[in-house]
């Protein structure tokens, strides 16, 4: 199975929102290799983390806007299959949220299904820079900038962060090249990722749009539980859509 590593998902999300210190780690080698070679490393582990394994993520989002009083929450059950395929499940939500957060697994699903590389953080896509060091969660990572090669809502001017000892994803942070909706003047974008009963996952997301008109919206998320028994992860069966909403 290929590992997609994506930020397609938080342009849909956006677009329903607006219609709507350096510190050594043991271990690790004091000496920097080279740009390419980090890039390199790192292509390579992600698309070797979670190899055929089936899996599934709880995932808990709250929608707030600027009166944090009418956050509204949702949570989701994220199936993936020895494949690659996705598919997802409502188990707690109603609503416009629960509208806007199901756009945002629709699309999740689609890019996975599809296997498309338009918003994955290789070469093709990017040009990199190196910015040095920083510690994430008591690990060393190299922290590198992100130059997109093409003006897209798939992809961020940003930054990425990467392990310096397995050379996976850790973070990633920055604002969306192209705004995906006019209402939206600004979007500043936090995507999370650890190991979870042996998986590599994104346990924690972060958007924050100004929004015309109706000011801040933020959208956070959070990964509750992990499993990885294949029956678990492969038992949902494909949800079908019988009306889009662009």
């Amino acid at each position: 199975m290929r590992v997609m590593f994506r930020l397609t998902i938080w342009g849909i999300l956006l677009t329903a929102i607006g219609v709507w210190g350096q510190i050594p780690t043991p271990g690790v080698t004091t000496s920097t290799p080279e740009l390419n070679t980090i890039v390199s490393r790192m292509q390579t582990a992600m698309a070797g983390r979670n190899h055929d394994r089936a899996y599934s993520v709880t995932r808990e989002y709250k929608l707030t806007p600027e009166d944090v009083r009418k956050t509204a929450r949702v949570v989701a059950q994220i199936n993936t299959v020895q494949s690659g395929k996705k598919d997802y499940r409502i188990t707690e939500g109603s609503g416009q949220a629960e509208n806007i957060i199901r756009k945002v697994l629709d699309h999740e699903k689609e890019a996975a299904n599809d296997h498309s590389a338009s918003g994955e953080i290789v070469p093709e896509n990017y040009d990199f820079t190196y910015k040095g060091t920083a510690a994430l969660d008591g690990h060393t990572c190299y922290v590198l900038g992100l130059q997109p090669h093409h003006n897209a809502k798939d992809v961020l001017n940003g930054k990425v962060w990467v392990d310096a000892d397995n050379y996976l994803i850790r973070q990633v942070a920055g604002a969306p090249v192209k705004m995906p909706s006019w209402w939206i003047k600004d979007v500043q974008l936090t995507l999370h990722y650890r190991e979870m009963e042996g998986v590599w996952v994104q346990d924690s997301g972060q958007a924050i749009a100004q929004v015309r008109i109706v000011g801040k919206h933020t959208l956070s998320s959070r990964a509750v539980d992990v499993r990885t028994q294949t029956a678990v992860a492969s038992s949902t069966p494909a949800r079908k859509h019988t009306r889009r909403t662009d």
